[in-house]
């Protein structure tokens, strides 16, 4: 009894079936986005630039996917995580940005 109370009191989810179920979803369509990335770079049927667009899109999708899912960000208590990754992704922006302008 004292690990139910224990487990509720550090948010662990009520229902853990639940909780397997969206990862085994979240983990079956990453693994779709991965064949048709493998698929998309494998056939060659578009030209580079839309293959870079589209396994760009997909890459984003496959990390916000991640974090939400299997690093539970979308839960409470997890401020500053969320911060130090937009602000490290901003960072990054403004790095590669810095490098395009410059070549």
């Amino acid at each position: 009894m004292a690990t139910d109370s224990k487990a509720s009191a550090q948010g662990a989810p009520k229902n853990p079936p639940e909780r397997s179920r969206k990862h085994l979803i979240a983990f079956a369509v990453m693994m779709v986005l991965t064949a048709i990335a493998f698929a998309a770079v494998a056939t060659g049927a578009l030209p580079l630039a839309g293959l870079v667009t589209l396994l760009l899109i997909m890459a984003a999708i496959q990390v916000i996917l991640q974090f939400f899912t299997f690093m539970h960000l979308d839960q409470k208590g997890h401020f500053f995580p969320i911060f130090f990754t937009g602000a490290g992704l901003l960072f990054a922006v403004i790095v590669v940005l810095g490098v395009w302008l410059l070549l």
